[in-house]
């Protein structure tokens, strides 16, 4: 553990603020990290914040906050090939939907299966479609009701005699794999499922139009059974040239991830852009955020068509827990977090900072930089008069374990005698 000194310590506390200190070291330290995948990684643990504050019950509150049980330090990982770093020994929470920390890592994974998918069936000689469905809807829509309704459409569509016995085997259809989003605009909630169509053989441009107008009159009718209906738009068909964009932008790190994390285009926002707003104080946004999160959890957010992967001759799918707590294959150990240590990064907000600090696998680095809030927490105790305290482990694990137990994880309490 590195000691800084009174003069350098007394330079960085008052002479620069912490945010300064930071970024500069980021920019010295680690130039092989790029600004973009670094600020990702920062917007992701804000967002993840801000999650927390609104839905305080849910596991997004603790994800990679909390330690596992019987843990006493944070682990952090480092690959060298990815240049990355990762947590380790926290609590993950899995939720594609709540926490755009794991949804992103999550995210990852789905793009490479999705894409495993499409070039087993490109080599086949076969040919992937894309398709989105989607309903028209209005302000005054229950988010809840509105996609149970286009659910129940889309589950009727699919297993409709008309699909299973005529257009499946008329156009060589192996399976579907369907991803759920959702946005909110001038005109409410808008839920739609882009489905991948996976086909044994190419389609030369007459009989796409015949399977566009079959399927479209098959989704408008089960649509109405539900009483939806829709515009033109209600169905898009696309050939293998956008199925394949689509693919290889699941994921990407320049746009967070796809899917639900992407940013809306004009007037329609994500769900994480309303999260943003309402970091920014808009409280109509974070009670829209919390109405989405109540009805999404635990949805499935993509499905593949059963019997599809073993066709196609994938493993069994990741769950999104496992996913979610995936490193990259050569990281390795890189150092030690202290609880009392955590309990300032977690207080300042800095888990991105010390993870783009880390990619640059210089544990140094790091422990400079833990150094500093140790520094600044000690020059905060002795403006208010109170003497450097002692550690005393036992009683800070009784502290811990008695916080867990009453769901309270602040700094303040957890670090009465410790920092």
């Amino acid at each position: 553990m590195s000691v800084i000194s009174p003069d350098r310590a007394k330079l960085s506390l008052a002479a620069l603020p912490l945010g300064y200190i930071t970024k500069s070291k980021a920019t010295r330290t680690a130039p092989s990290k790029t600004a973009s995948c670094a600020s990702a990684t920062e917007l992701r643990f804000k967002l993840q914040e801000g999650a927390a504050q609104l839905v305080p019950h849910e596991r997004v509150s603790r994800c990679c906050r909390w330690l596992r049980g019987g843990e006493t330090a944070v682990e952090v990982l480092h690959s060298a090939a990815e240049e990355r770093a990762y947590y380790s020994r926290l609590e993950v929470c899995g939720s594609v939907w709540l926490c755009p920390v794991c949804s992103a890592k999550v995210a990852e994974v789905r793009r490479k299966e999705l894409r495993q998918g499409v070039e087993v069936v490109a080599l086949g000689g076969g040919t992937v479609l894309h398709l989105t469905f989607t309903v028209r809807h209005t302000l005054g829509d229950n988010l809840d009701q509105l996609l149970e309704r286009f659910s129940r459409a889309y589950s009727r569509m699919m297993g409709h005699r008309t699909y299973r016995t005529l257009i499946k085997p008329t156009y060589g259809i192996m399976g579907a794999v369907r991803g759920l989003e959702v946005t909110h605009g001038a005109h409410g909630w808008h839920p739609h499922y882009h489905v991948l169509l996976f086909l044994g053989s190419p389609l030369d441009a007459a009989r796409l139009a015949l399977l566009d107008a079959e399927i479209r009159a098959l989704w408008v009718s089960s649509a109405a059974h539900e009483k939806l209906s829709m515009t033109r738009a209600g169905l898009t068909v696309q050939g293998a040239q956008h199925a394949a964009g689509y693919v290889a932008k699941w994921g990407a790190e320049e746009e967070l991830t796809k899917s639900h994390l992407k940013s809306g285009r004009g007037e329609s926002s994500s769900p994480w852009d309303l999260l943003r707003r309402f970091l920014d104080g808009d409280g109509r946004a974070g009670h829209l955020w919390r109405e989405y999160a109540a009805v999404f959890k635990g949805r499935r957010q993509l499905v593949w068509s059963p019997g599809l992967r073993a066709l196609l001759g994938l493993e069994d799918e990741t769950p999104d827990a496992a996913a979610a707590a995936l490193v990259a294959t050569d990281a390795k150990h890189l150092g030690w977090v202290a609880f009392s240590d955590w309990m300032l990064v977690l207080r300042w907000r800095l888990r991105a900072q010390l993870l783009n600090l880390a990619a640059a696998g210089d544990w140094s680095v790091v422990a400079d930089f833990l150094g500093e809030l140790r520094a600044r927490r000690l020059a905060e105790r002795r403006a208010r008069g109170l003497e450097p305290p002692l550690v005393d482990l036992p009683r800070l694990l009784v502290q811990l374990s008695l916080a867990w137990s009453v769901g309270a994880f602040s700094a303040e309490f957890y670090g009465g005698g410790v920092a």
